[in-house]
């Protein structure tokens, strides 16, 4: 292997020129312009950067662009110099020092740097840059409205480098790298600074540091150049194997490059079909396009044994994966008003559900889809492949589903999570970063939540920066500095979603200052709109714990209901104590019956009250379920259950709950009532009540077996206001297919 050294402006000529190509096999550009800074940041201070690898072939190699333009070579030649190493800083610095801007995902975006004329002397201030992730911003923005302007100012001070905002520009001592690079004389940025004379003490200084900033150009980057007999299955190999032990690349990026190793002119079919993806409202990453494609090929989704998976099976994997996808990205479009891909906690549930759809032969009934769908939410909720080993996760998922359904997939997110509802516990220190911070912007858009300047309903898709959605602090940080750490100013109860014209407007005012104008406007639904309490003591910083404390087990309600609204029979929304029920009294979703089956009117027994309590619970599992107390008369009074229990022989709680749990399952099949009805015992002022908990019928009308005549028939019950009633056989079918569709 041969050793060789060039500067970066020959590097970045060479790039300009054509005379550096990109294999196939390389990752695509993906530093954000932060990471570009911190490199320049390196290169100015003399730190070491690493080599170069190249690779100089006489093979036909499949190539792929740069992220930045290129010229045709004006040198004909059989033999064609590859980057196989450095390809993420050569097109960050050519981009820098061309004064280009750099083309990610089809879209070419600016590379624009200020430099810090007055900078301190030392480390400068650098922000640690995650290089494993994808790297896109999310499309919830936060605009740092929250900190004051002085607070960013002295922040940005600190530092050598940083990425160009327009206030930043209208300082005399920031100027743009681009023109520093673009100019060998300083004269126009030392009169811009106010530097009139060479006695001013800041011409010698900033006249030193212009001069060290344009000496990056010179700075020195060894290559290593393999020898020209290589084969390209060995190059492939080696670049495998260099990145591995750097823990450079991901492992999707590695076994790109033995992926395109094979099957030559691969990497633009994949890109394809990542750009339709995109189309579609889903920016996926090309690893997770890849790990799809392994899904279907092996039956899970690592990447250790791809190269020795047949190049056939790969092709054909690929093309039922595409499928596959296609199905995943419409579901959760039509079927769970999840339109972006930015909504998702992890995009591993889209390989599950495109596995899902492939084994089924995307042949899926209407209750599988239902519980499918309430699989996704609950997953993406609890953040299924957010924690731990995530591929792990996957594939146990993917294993499930070979013989398995989502009524497994469901069981799994409760093996994992111990329960399905969601507690304000869970939401306890939670930040932005959290899954249920997606799921809480999908519960909030469901229930309308507006903007509190333009009430439009919350979007991810509003065009304009007026009304480009934004996470806003309530309390901004601003006003809780002082007071309450970062991380309690951060605290996922603390934020809300709003436009950017609106966040702007409020700035760092305190809640006391602008809540309570809102709260005007738009009611106490429109806060409660996104479970914002609306006590207007609350708004007082000194109460900011409370504060976090009511909004929190607010929110906790919120997404319970809405998780709850996709009919899962296994999640219960926070239930109210029998003292809260019967404070509430009687309505659409709560009802008091005296007693199971002894008559109070003739003090004897009497097994037709059994089922006018049947017909309650029919008709809050045709509804929208509820709460129904057994042992409290209409009017609140408590009886208890004493008569109940003696008119059962050997009579107990744990017998009346079996007799009870009996009847249901003759009237309504254990299929139904097996998970969604179920009893608590409370006992208050000496005498027990039962609460019967009924959740909503999830897939099928409860239809209730009744014996009219010696003939066994079905009748079927909906809640009317607060009484049960009968719905007439003209109507169960537009009621049920209205409500069960």
């Amino acid at each position: 292997m041969a050793k060789a050294e060039a500067s970066v402006e020959e590097l970045v000529a060479m790039i300009e020129r054509g005379e550096l190509s990109l294999p196939e096999m390389q990752r695509r550009y993906v530093w954000r312009s932060t990471r570009v800074r911190d490199l320049l940041d390196s290169l100015y201070r003399g730190y070491p950067s690493g080599a170069i690898l190249l690779w100089e072939t006489d093979e036909d190699v499949p190539l792929q662009d740069f992220s930045v333009s290129q010229n045709e070579s004006p040198y004909k030649s059989r033999s064609t110099r590859l980057l196989l190493d450095g390809q993420q800083r050569l097109t960050s610095l050519s981009a820098v020092i061309r004064g280009e801007g750099i083309t990610v995902k089809g879209k070419k975006r600016p590379m624009e740097l200020l430099f810090n004329l007055e900078h301190p002397d030392g480390h400068s201030f650098v922000t640690e840059v995650n290089e494993e992730g994808d790297d896109d911003e999310d499309d919830i923005q936060d605009a740092e409205v929250d900190s004051s302007e002085d607070e960013l100012q002295q922040r940005f001070e600190k530092m050598t480098f940083v990425v160009s905002a327009k206030k930043l520009e209208t300082l005399s001592h920031w100027v743009k790298v681009t023109e520093v690079f673009a100019s060998d004389g300083d004269a126009h940025f030392l009169e811009r600074a106010g530097i009139q004379s060479f006695a001013d003490h800041r011409y010698k200084k900033y006249s030193e540091r212009l001069a060290k900033l344009r000496n990056i150009r010179k700075y020195i980057y060894r290559m290593d150049v393999l020898e020209r007999g290589l084969s390209y299955d060995e190059v492939t190999e080696i670049f495998v194997r260099v990145n591995s032990l750097g823990a450079k690349l991901r492992s999707s990026d590695l076994a790109l490059a033995q992926i395109t190793a094979r099957w030559r002119n691969s990497l633009e079919i994949f890109q394809q079909f990542q750009k339709e993806c995109a189309d579609n409202g889903y920016d996926i990453d090309l690893g997770l396009v890849l790990k799809n494609m392994i899904s279907f090929a092996t039956g899970q989704s690592r990447f250790l044994t791809v190269n020795k998976v047949p190049l056939a099976t790969l092709k054909s994997a690929w093309q039922e994966s595409c499928r596959g996808m296609d199905f995943a990205i419409n579901f959760l479009k039509s079927n769970v008003n999840i339109d972006s891909s930015t909504l998702l906690s992890s995009p591993y549930l889209l390989v599950a559900l495109a596995y899902f759809a492939h084994k089924r032969n995307y042949e899926i009934s209407v209750e599988e889809s239902n519980r499918l769908r309430f699989w996704v939410l609950i997953a993406n909720a609890k953040g299924r492949y957010s924690r731990g080993s995530s591929e792990t996760l996957l594939d146990q998922d993917l294993l499930t589903l070979r013989t398995g359904g989502a009524e497994e997939l469901i069981d799994r997110v409760r093996l994992q999570f111990g329960r399905l509802d969601i507690s304000a516990d869970e939401l306890e220190g939670r930040n932005r970063r959290s899954a249920l911070f997606k799921t809480m912007f999908l519960a909030f858009r469901a229930a309308r939540a507006k903007d509190w300047r333009s009430n439009l309903v919350i979007s991810l898709n509003h065009s304009g920066a007026q009304h480009q959605l934004e996470f806003h602090h309530i309390f901004p940080k601003a006003v809780l500095k002082n007071d309450y750490s970062s991380r309690e100013a951060d605290d996922i109860a603390n934020l809300a979603f709003i436009g950017g014209g609106t966040n702007r407007k409020i700035s760092s005012k305190s809640p006391a200052a602008y809540l309570a104008a809102v709260l005007e406007k738009i009611g106490p639904s429109g806060l409660a709109a996104q479970a914002i309490p609306s006590a207007e003591r609350l708004f007082d910083v000194a109460n900011y714990k409370e504060f976090l404390v009511q909004r929190r087990q607010a929110i906790a309600d919120r997404l319970n209901e809405f998780l709850a609204g996709f009919t899962d029979k296994d999640l219960a929304p926070a239930s109210p104590s029998v003292v809260d029920l019967i404070a509430a009294g009687e309505s659409d979703v709560v009802e008091f019956k005296s007693s199971l089956r002894w008559d109070m009117a003739t003090d004897q027994l009497n097994k037709k009250l059994e089922d006018v309590i049947m017909k309650s619970v029919s008709a809050f599992a045709n509804t929208k379920g509820g709460f129904l107390l057994i042992g409290v008369n209409d009017v609140g009074e408590v009886l208890g259950l004493d008569k109940d229990y003696a008119s059962m022989d050997g009579g107990s709680r744990d017998k009346f709950e079996r007799h009870l749990r009996q009847l249901a399952k003759d009237k309504f099949g254990i299929s139904y009532t097996s998970t969604q009805v179920n009893c608590d015992f409370a006992k208050i002022n000496g005498l027990e009540v039962c609460k019967i908990t009924v959740r909503p019928a999830p897939h099928k009308a409860a239809h209730l077996i009744v014996d009219k005549n010696g003939q066994l028939g079905e009748r079927l019950y909906v809640r009317n206001g607060n009484a049960s009633q009968e719905l007439p056989i003209s109507e169960m079918h537009d009621y049920i297919k209205q409500r069960f569709a």
